[in-house]
């Protein structure tokens, strides 16, 4: 498999592993409706199925019995708890086991984006842009959290998490559809940190990705410089080489004018006697 295509395969784990990982972990933080859930699992379950296949690209041409004793936390990211629980055992969404069990797969997948994500794991650490992800996901989940506890039973809009959670994510993205507006004061406040926290991170984000590029763009350029000055000094080699051999062919030359110059006079010498 190619660079590039191994990267951008890399991006998709990923990113399916950060979904599942942020809808998991608000299935186990705040009752949501069962509908939710059951999207949840169901995304859950292709997530699992995902990060499975990502391990097994990633365990191509390396001795598995390593591979599986360094990654053995996959064995609990890729075990899709909610539809085992909910559509094989016929357990309840709100049963505290399951909720536990989620946990620890939360925390598995955080461990399984540095494995199969690699790449992309060290871009991010090497861009500071895991400082922009964890404050943007700090601030939607208290923001969210508090909006629905102080709205709920106050605003119609506000049926239920999911609705608080669409109105910090349309605030933070500076969206704003204007269908869930906050009715208390606190509810307000945290629609203004929201709006106040995107300017902050857009911000960061933007300047730690360009930051990034430029230096990408600088060791590239470091690259070529450094393949430039080996091809020269090479030339150089190649020209001091062709310089001794000039050198070594106008001896010869002198040397064969001497021998003729020789030869006429011994001609002579032998003509006189």
């Amino acid at each position: 498999m190619t660079r590039k295509f191994m990267l951008l395969l890399e991006v998709f784990f990923v990113t399916v592993i950060f979904l599942d990982s942020f809808l998991l972990l608000i299935s186990v933080l705040v009752p949501v409706r069962p509908g939710y859930l059951q999207n949840v699992m169901w995304f859950d379950l292709f997530a699992s199925i995902v990060l499975f296949l990502g391990y097994i690209i990633n365990m191509w041409n390396k001795d598995p019995k390593i591979y599986i004793k360094r990654n053995w936390n996959g064995f609990i990211a890729i075990i899709p708890f909610y539809f085992i629980g909910l559509n094989i055992l016929g357990l309840g969404g709100d049963l505290i086991i399951l909720k536990i069990l989620n946990f620890f797969k939360i925390l598995a997948l955080i461990m399984a984006t540095r494995q199969v994500g690699r790449a992309v794991d060290q871009f991010v650490e090497k861009s500071r842009l895991v400082y922009g992800f964890s404050i943007f996901l700090v601030i939607l989940l208290i923001c969210s959290v508090a909006f629905f506890l102080v709205e709920r039973g106050v605003n119609p809009q506000v049926t239920n998490y999911e609705d608080s959670l669409w109105f910090v994510i349309q605030t933070i993205t500076t969206v704003g559809y204007g269908d869930v507006i906050p009715y208390t004061q606190i509810g307000r406040l945290m629609g203004v940190i929201a709006m106040i926290s995107a300017i902050g991170v857009s911000s960061l984000v933007t300047a730690a990705a360009t930051s990034s590029l430029i230096e990408s763009f600088r060791k590239e350029r470091e690259k070529l410089t450094n393949k430039s000055l080996e091809r020269i000094e090479i030339i150089e080699d190649k020209l001091d080489g062709i310089d001794k051999k000039v050198e070594g062919i106008q001896k010869l030359d002198r040397l064969s004018q001497q021998l003729e110059e020789i030869k006429k006079e011994v001609e002579k010498l032998k003509k006189k006697n």
